[in-house]
């Protein structure tokens, strides 16, 4: 059984059924959960009457400025203290991320809302004659859906109340992220108390960019997963006494070509966009987990979760899509047992075309490097070879 079979079988838990019986009325209501939490940070861009200039992002906005105002006065004050330094330094990474999704959903905008449309135009034309199917695909992302939501508001609630539960508990002072405001003396209750608020509003502002923008790219990747399953059923309704059967293959040719078309414009929004995601994360991760192994940094435990669920959850996406190479092998088998010898030279030679198609490969990409499990790991692997050169540094 695969881990999707797995997946599938949580349906049965009532925190994850529904009441819809259409396929593409699940999937638009599915849609409209991550825009409305992105619709705090401004990011709402599937919304009809979205507008760029708005007062929620302007407060994004605002979050970053004022980010990038007491950071660099905090390492200032902090520089002949190796400690908060690291702490500060921290903070740097998931600064970055969060900008960098921000510039991705304003710059390709129209990219993203397309990629949604075409997904829904095909919900609409399929919904006809592959309706159990397609109720079956809409479930299984209503169940991850969920599950990525659950643990983000998990995460988000640890990463923005954890140390000030702990403060409260301990009776020392710890802030979730490594600046505080400048001229403000942390160490007193009301300067610690204005520093828990202003860290606390920028983590629902992160956090609400974060979570809806990674589920959109999470319900995107499942799509291009639906499209190539819609491929394999029409291969399959190919028989050689089909009179229309030229009709068939044009039309799986150009679902194939469409399919090409969006798994491209994909690889162009998010590349870029990965490369500076994971060097980021990656430095950031290594300064975390050294200060919590050395300096007894208890809060950093909390963004170290956070930003190994970011890097895990962006690679296992990326390999849902790169399943799509073993998918396109089961595709091409389909492509064999179509009775081609039967067919006429032209309907051949068509079907000869589509599987040349089917032979490209898909995948995403850091630029350079392939974006997968097997990438997570690597990354993994090469953040604790360089935490153990840190610590034998320290202890020498």
């Amino acid at each position: 059984m695969t881990i999707m079979e797995y997946i599938q079988r949580l349906e049965r838990f009532k925190f994850f059924q529904h009441s819809y019986k259409n396929p593409s009325e699940f999937y638009t209501s599915l849609i409209e959960i991550p825009n409305k939490v992105a619709r705090v940070a401004g990011l709402n861009i599937f919304s009809k009457d979205y507008k760029v200039f708005s007062w929620n992002l302007a407060c994004l906005l605002t979050v970053f400025v004022v980010y990038g105002i007491v950071t660099p006065f905090t390492i200032y004050e902090v520089r002949h203290n190796v400690d908060d330094l690291i702490y500060c330094l921290v903070t740097v990474g998931i600064g970055i991320q969060g900008v960098m999704k921000m510039v991705t959903f304003l710059v390709y905008r129209k990219e993203l809302i397309w990629t949604q449309e075409y997904t829904q135009k095909i919900y609409q034309e399929e919904s006809h004659n592959h309706k159990q199917v397609l109720m079956e695909q809409v479930s299984l992302l209503n169940i991850m859906t969920r599950i990525i939501i659950t643990s983000y508001i998990y995460l988000g609630f640890l990463l923005a109340m954890g140390p000030f539960l702990y403060s409260l508990m301990a009776g020392k002072k710890a802030l979730s992220f490594g600046f505080w405001i400048p001229y403000l003396d942390r160490f007193s209750w009301p300067g610690y108390l204005c520093n828990v608020v202003m860290q606390v509003i920028m983590t629902l502002f992160i956090c609400s960019e974060n979570l809806g923008a990674d589920v959109l790219h999470f319900m995107t990747m499942m799509s291009s997963r639906t499209q190539v399953d819609m491929l394999m059923i029409k291969l399959r309704g190919i028989k050689s006494s089909d009179l229309d059967i030229r009709d068939k293959l044009k039309e799986i040719i150009r679902r194939h070509q469409e399919h090409l078309e969006f798994v491209g414009t994909v690889e162009m929004i998010y590349r870029s966009f990965f490369f500076v995601i994971f060097s980021t994360l990656g430095a950031t991760l290594c300064l975390s987990l050294y200060a919590v192994a050395t300096l007894g940094w208890v809060a950093g435990s909390i963004p170290c979760m956070f930003i190994i669920y970011e890097m895990f959850v962006y690679c296992f996406l990326a390999t849902i899509l790169e399943t799509k190479v073993i998918t396109m092998d089961e595709l091409q088998q389909e492509i064999y047992k179509v009775p081609w010898y039967q067919l006429s030279i032209s309907d051949q030679k068509s079907l000869r075309i589509v599987l040349e198609a089917t032979q490209q490969p898909v995948c995403l990409t850091l630029i350079f490097y392939p974006l997968n499990m097997p990438t997570f790991v690597d990354v993994m692997k090469t953040i604790y070879s360089y935490l153990t050169l840190l610590l034998t540094f320290s202890k020498a």
